[in-house]
């Protein structure tokens, strides 16, 4: 069973190709428009990666390049487009529609359209990626694996905003988490390194966006994006929770428009916002002791995220594991070092040789440490293989919804 993964984004277009059954990895790569001309990266297992540029810019242009070259040469890991049996694709908000995989289908693709509103840099670039796919390879079963999906299950207290009644029930304005796929692989890895399924997770998915989930046997029960992924942490351009009161006192006094305030909150905060020159933590890392602004963004970053950490304890009752994942999260052993030092009430003791080596997936706290500390390598793309297996598997290719919300009733501010 060989199934294609896509991850399509607005400039972008990621794939892997597994052997589903043994979830090996048999190619992996992708497309890059944010370079002109177009950047390919193609790397079938055990052979050299190979970079190309290219003249293509539509997300149809780029699946059939991407295409005819897992075809190509003698170790070609497709002998012809017959041995593919379905292509998986992310999408980030599946909303209250959608609480696990469904086979893609006219009505779905309708949806996630309707849903854009609330993730307007993704859904509409999966949807690129879906249609691509229908124009290269028509009648192939197609797979949306929703990013929201894995945080359904958080209990009503959890997931509920103290707003009026009928905004919740009218517009569906509820708590709906993201980084999904990720945080769902790390705590079945984080289970198996564990070596017990029934266990207290908090994971920190730390990329260029952040969450923490709080994880009790295998289901979330609590996380810390909300409506839409700018709830919570402290990020690379996103400000992360901000109190209400000021968005409004910025609207109504500062003379900033809704689209200006949207843009700084997801474009221009967090830690860009902050240190007044980047959003990437490496460079933040670097200049901390020099400047200012990326010592106070250092700072901020690192306040919240052990806030954040403290509060899922709580949600818990106690944490066996605390994970660490994404690109910060299993780089920056700095980063790792200033949240655990002030988490030692948890029972969380770092080993600051171990820490160092920076070498997923590995356990970094020290052996007299209650809490295990898991450096961990997500990988988005195999929970979406095992997503889009379990429902070829089922023979279940119908889809499952709740009743529609209409989030175009809703507007911001």
């Amino acid at each position: 069973m060989k199934i294609l993964v896509c991850n399509s984004g607005s400039s972008s277009l990621k794939f892997s190709l597994f052997e589903a059954k043994d979830e090996v990895l048999l190619a992996e790569g992708g497309m890059d428009w944010t370079t002109t001309p177009t950047r390919l990266i193609f790397q079938c297992h055990g052979q050299p990666e190979v970079r190309e540029d290219l003249d293509l810019l539509e997300h149809k242009d780029a699946m059939t390049r991407i295409l005819d070259d897992l075809q190509a040469g003698p170790l070609a890991p497709l002998k012809n487009l017959s041995d593919l049996q379905a292509v998986g694709h992310r999408i980030v908000h599946g909303g209250q529609h959608y609480t696990t995989a469904v086979k893609v289908t006219p009505e779905v693709e309708r949806t996630i359209e309707d849903l854009a509103e609330l993730a307007p840099l993704h859904n509409p670039a999966s949807l690129d990626g879906i249609r691509a796919v229908n124009h290269v390879l028509p009648g192939i079963l197609q797979v949306a694996v929703f990013d929201t999906a894995f945080h359904a299950t958080l209990p009503e207290a959890a997931r509920t905003y103290a707003v009026p009644q009928s905004w919740t029930r009218k517009w569906g304005l509820r708590r709906y988490g993201f980084h999904g796929l990720s945080h769902a692989y790390c705590a079945t890895r984080a289970a198996e390194m564990l070596g017990q399924s029934n266990s207290k997770l908090i994971i920190a998915h730390l990329g260029n966006g952040a969450s923490v989930s709080a994880v009790r046997n295998g289901i979330c029960i609590d996380t810390s994006m909300g409506f839409t992924p700018l709830e919570g942490l402290v990020m690379g351009t996103r400000s992360g929770s901000v109190d209400p009161g000021l968005l409004l006192y910025v609207l109504r006094h500062k003379g900033v428009s809704v689209q200006e305030l949207d843009d700084a909150l997801n474009q221009e905060s967090g830690l860009l916002g902050l240190s007044g020159f980047s959003s990437d933590m490496r460079q933040i890392i670097a200049a901390s002791r020099d400047k200012p602004g990326a010592r106070l963004a250092l700072e901020v970053y690192v306040h919240r995220l052990r806030q954040t950490i403290a509060a899922m304890s709580a949600s818990l009752g106690g944490v066996d594991a605390l994970v660490f994942t994404a690109g910060v999260g299993e780089h920056a052993c700095e980063i790792r070092k200033r949240v655990c030092e002030n988490l030692t009430h948890l029972g969380i003791d770092l080993d600051l040789a171990a820490n160092a080596l920076q070498k997923p997936d590995c356990d970094v706290a020290s052996r007299k440490s209650d809490v295990r500390v898991f450096v961990i390598s997500t990988r988005e793309d195999l929970t979406i293989v095992r997503e889009t297996r379990s429902l070829i598997e089922a023979g279940d290719e119908s889809t499952k919804t709740t009743v529609p919300v209409d989030f175009r009733e809703f507007q911001p501010g």
